[in-house]
């Protein structure tokens, strides 16, 4: 796959990241790096190489829970949290070749990074 930036988007991740976003995240989607980054996993526990990808919001629902947020999503912007957040979310823990990418088949922006080889430039919020 790739996106219409020229980056290639990651066709098996090897942990994906559904970060957890409650009321208080705001309806532009940057708030605060902390809440993302400390969802994330540190690098340091993963193996070298390992590339994580972060989603933009929760899993998506199903069954009952799909239709009753489709309905409630006609009068309020689902919670999504910007890029720009999940990237730098991803430096502050000390991954590395952090990018974003759109996804073609749900139009998602996709971020990932890599953990690094070495835990010693892994960070901890």
């Amino acid at each position: 796959m790739s996106s219409s930036g020229g980056r290639a988007l990651p066709e098996r991740p090897d942990l994906e990241v559904y970060p957890s976003l409650d009321g208080d995240w705001p309806a532009h989607g940057l708030g605060p790096v902390a809440t993302i980054a400390a969802q994330l996993p540190d690098p340091a526990e993963l193996k070298p190489g390992a590339l994580v990808i972060v989603r933009h919001a929760g899993r998506p629902a199903r069954g009952f829970r799909r239709f009753a947020r489709g309905v409630r999503n006609l009068w309020r912007k689902p919670l999504a949290a910007h890029e720009a957040v999940r990237c730098t979310a991803l430096l502050a823990r000390g991954y590395r070749d952090i990018a974003a990418a759109t996804d073609p088949r749900t139009g998602e922006r996709i971020v990932w990074g890599i953990a690094p080889t070495s835990g010693r430039f892994a960070l901890t919020p």
